[in-house]
């Protein structure tokens, strides 16, 4: 029978103690087959009655199956995706931050999400900012925990990004690379929107529904950003190949509180 192939196949590819995810639209005798029978030989799952998207219990399940290393390369976990981005140019960030005066009032190390940020002074900016450029602005700062490896490639009215991401701060036992394309427009001096056309886990697709929070969480989180910083008017800011068109003004001088117990990186 079907069923009997199906137990043959499943005792053939895994193992007592491993780890399966069994959706809400599997067929319900696939799931009597795994919580009746293959649970009682040893095999661990995930079920429909705990299958909702982003929960602790699934990303735990999909962090184990990406932790074998055939099976993370398999779906794209084992490395951030290449972009073919401009390489980080350091000396190029110095001439920047020279070029227009600028001065940084604490350590990189001090920078949290938690961080209250100072601003003072700004001066008028008008000029195609590099991709090497913002990339060293990265690179500078060093690697937070839960985000590291950061690329960004930049197109004539849109960008890509990609980076490694680990959400076991937020608890979520679930680390890998994450890939998005995005388009930004400016809707105030001080706001910008960002619409995500993409996103993905390694090569599996974020359903759209958890697209839709991320990309409200993402605009709450520049909103309140951009809101607090003073000095800061933005009159242009369009995506263009290899850079980042920006008119406006910006802080001539910002910096950091301490860092604080609980703070995200």
């Amino acid at each position: 029978s079907g069923l009997a192939a199906e137990d043959a196949l499943l005792r053939a590819a895994l193992a007592p103690g491993d780890h399966v995810i069994v959706p809400d639209d599997a067929y319900g005798g696939t799931f009597r087959l795994v919580a009746r029978v293959l649970a009682n030989w040893g095999l661990e799952y995930v079920g429909p009655e705990r299958f909702e998207a982003g929960t602790p219990a699934i990303a735990e399940a999909i962090g184990r199956g990406l932790r074998v290393p055939v099976v993370s390369a398999a779906f794209g976990m084992d490395r951030p995706a290449d972009l073919g981005a401009a390489k980080p140019d350091v000396g190029a960030y110095d001439a920047f931050v020279t070029k227009h005066g600028l001065t940084h009032t604490s350590p990189d190390a001090n920078y949290t999400l938690a961080s209250k940020h100072t601003f003072t002074g700004s001066y008028a900016l008008d000029e195609v900012i590099p991709e090497a450029v913002i990339l060293a602005t990265r690179t500078l700062r060093g690697n937070a925990p839960s985000l590291h490896d950061v690329t960004v490639r930049f197109h004539n009215g849109s960008a890509e990004a990609a980076a490694f991401v680990d959400l076991s701060p937020y608890g979520y036992p679930l680390a890998g690379p994450v890939r998005t394309a995005f388009r930004v427009a400016v809707t105030g001096p001080r706001s910008v929107q960002v619409s995500i056309d993409s996103l993905q886990f390694g090569r599996l697709g974020v359903p759209a529904d958890i697209l839709a929070r991320a990309q409200d969480g993402v605009n709450a989180y520049l909103a309140t950003r951009l809101a607090g910083i003073d000095g800061l008017r933005i009159d242009a800011f369009t995506f263009q190949e290899g850079g980042v068109h920006f008119a406006g003004t910006l802080p001539k001088a910002y910096g950091a509180a301490a860092p604080r117990a609980g703070d995200l990186p």
